[in-house]
């Protein structure tokens, strides 16, 4: 079995990912209950709004969830800070609708200014007809997003998400363009 080239950049940028989580680093007991349970709901608002965001097309709403120097691993390349990240979403095709739907939101908080976190997405991406109700012939691909989190001064946001494929349409995989 051989790895594609998107595969093996994610699993690469995902060991990176797992590595820059220093041990030292990690404090968690210096949160109380409540203040861990308000970094998992803001950071599980981020994942959801990232998905809402990005299937409405709203590139400036999407590019506000990060920071300002936040970078995405998506379609075997990164995209680093806001303006690349609102090209991500605008090189979309119109004639087209996706849906992400996210499920299985873990996340961990760090210390008081770090989380991280694992979110699985199903996404479905089809081309628009006349009817109000689109055909679905598979979802175009289902994977997991890597996320770190940053609290700023805006709040919480996220400062690198990976993504990685687990499962996509063939024609897809053949063309690198996943996500």
């Amino acid at each position: 079995m051989s790895l594609s080239t998107i595969q093996l950049t994610a699993l690469l940028a995902c060991l990176l990912f797992i590595g820059s989580t220093n041990a030292s680093e990690l404090s968690i007991n210096e949160l109380s209950t409540s203040q861990k349970r308000e970094v998992i709901f803001d950071c599980q608002l981020l994942v959801n709004d990232y998905a809402i965001y990005r299937d409405q097309r709203n590139a400036k709403k999407l590019a506000n969830l990060f920071t300002k120097d936040a970078r995405m691993f998506a379609r075997g390349k990164w995209n680093i800070g806001h303006n690349a990240l609102i090209n991500h979403v605008l090189q979309d095709d119109e004639n087209t609708l996706s849906m992400h739907l996210m499920t299985t939101i873990q996340i961990t908080p760090i210390d008081k200014n770090n989380a991280i976190g694992v979110s699985y997405a199903a996404i479905a991406d089809e081309i628009k007809g006349d009817s109000p109700v689109i055909s679905l012939h598979a979802f175009t691909v289902i994977g997991k997003y890597n996320d770190k989190y940053a609290l700023t001064a805006q709040g919480w946001k996220i400062s690198e998400r990976i993504f990685t494929p687990i499962f996509a349409r063939p024609e897809l995989n053949e063309m690198n363009e996943i996500e």
